[in-house]
């Protein structure tokens, strides 16, 4: 359904034609561009998705909190369902959690234990290695090959010199260089690998990559695999952030073993709200939605690379929906500069000092971005 002709779904209204005008208008007011201020600033940081909910999952979130007073059983068990199919799966293949962190701290939690190791890339996102630290694990970096580029054969390293199980944790693609792994190479290591070693693969950002290398590890699930969970997140592609939705994906049995980590209720399975649970149905069973949201997503990435090509700055291939550019300088001057223009870019990720992290804002965004670029430029700033 097109973002411009969403309406709600007339066959059990619970909200007035006015209120639903009135919902409808302030969504457009609150998305409509304009330039960078005090009290809007231009928010390149976070990674978020700039386009926001489809009109039709706000209005199924109005309708929902208007039956707030009741449990929502039906729309959780048919969200399950929704999920495991867009997985390529089915329900029980699917663990609900309150974001991707939660998901991420179960995942880890599930194969705690005596001597277990937790291998990352030198360079990935933190909630990961925050969850092993909780839980007395070491915690063993990798460093990374030229480009930034992940050294699966030194994770694999890691794991053989090792005198215990181990949990490898892959971002692909990653956060924050938004590079895209060899996939090949994950996959047949996976394969390869003895139940001893347990994989952990964040695809936050798959629906942005546009490189045909990349494949997900999703379908070795449904091939069986015990040892492997695919993390997943409604915040960036659905554009969720502030619901609070992420989701597991993984064989059965192992998705038992991280159920009893996670705020759980045995009638409900889940404990998400009635009104996430009722924007996400909306979202995942959208398609045209998902194409629109996704085509803007890129175009918008295609302005700002454009841009820093044509200023001559040095920047990873991006397949998510940020940028991470090399400035060649400490970014900490650039960032007061962006700051005070009322945009905020990402923070400092070390050891890539000079790198700063440019998430996506709307093609008007990005266009604007780059007008500041040029400016900075011939200030001398970058």
């Amino acid at each position: 359904m097109s973002m411009s002709t969403q309406c709600p779904n007339p066959s059990s209204p619970v909200t007035t034609s006015a209120e639903i005008a009135a919902a409808a208008a302030a969504a457009r007011d609150w998305a409509a561009w304009r330039a960078p201020s005090a009290d809007r600033p231009m928010m390149v940081c976070y990674n978020e998705n700039p386009f926001g909910m489809s009109e039709l999952a706000r209005l199924a979130a109005i309708d929902a909190v208007m039956r707030g007073s009741r449990y929502d059983f039906p729309g959780i068990v048919r969200l399950q369902g929704a999920v495991g199919r867009y997985m390529g799966g089915a329900a029980d293949n699917v663990l609900l959690t309150h974001g991707s962190s939660e998901g991420i701290r179960a995942a880890v939690e599930a194969f705690a234990g005596p001597r277990v190791q937790f291998v990352i890339p030198e360079l990935t996102y933190g909630t990961g290695a925050d969850s092993a630290g909780r839980n007395g694990m070491t915690i063993t970096r990798v460093p990374m090959l030229p480009g930034w580029k992940i050294d699966i054969d030194g994770m694999r390293k890691a794991v053989e010199d090792w005198y215990g199980p181990s949990i490898v944790y892959f971002v692909n693609p990653n956060n924050p260089t938004s590079t895209i792994a060899d996939c090949a190479k994950l996959e047949a290591w996976i394969r390869e690998e003895r139940p001893t070693t347990a994989f952990l693969v964040d695809e936050a950002y798959s629906e942005f990559v546009t490189d045909p290398s990349w494949r997900s590890m999703a379908p070795l699930v449904a091939e069986g695999v015990r040892n492997l969970v695919i993390l997943k997140t409604f915040s960036k592609f659905f554009a969720m952030a502030g619901m609070r939705l992420g989701f597991n994906y993984a064989h059965p049995d192992t998705v038992r073993l991280m159920r009893d980590r996670v705020a759980y209720d045995g009638m409900m399975k889940t404990c998400i709200s009635s009104a996430t649970v009722a924007a996400a149905l909306a979202e995942i069973e959208d398609p045209e939605f998902q194409r629109e949201s996704r085509a803007m997503i890129l175009e918008s990435r295609r302005i700002l690379c454009e841009g820093l090509d044509r200023l001559g700055i040095a920047h990873l291939d991006s397949q998510t929906n940020f940028v991470f550019a090399d400035l060649g300088r400490p970014i900490a001057p650039f960032v007061k500069h962006m700051a005070d223009e009322h945009i905020y870019v990402g923070r400092p990720f070390p050891p890539a000092d000079t790198f700063v992290r440019i998430s996506l804002g709307s093609p008007d965004d990005m266009r604007w971005f780059v007008k500041r670029l040029e400016a900075f430029r011939e200030k001398g700033w970058v």
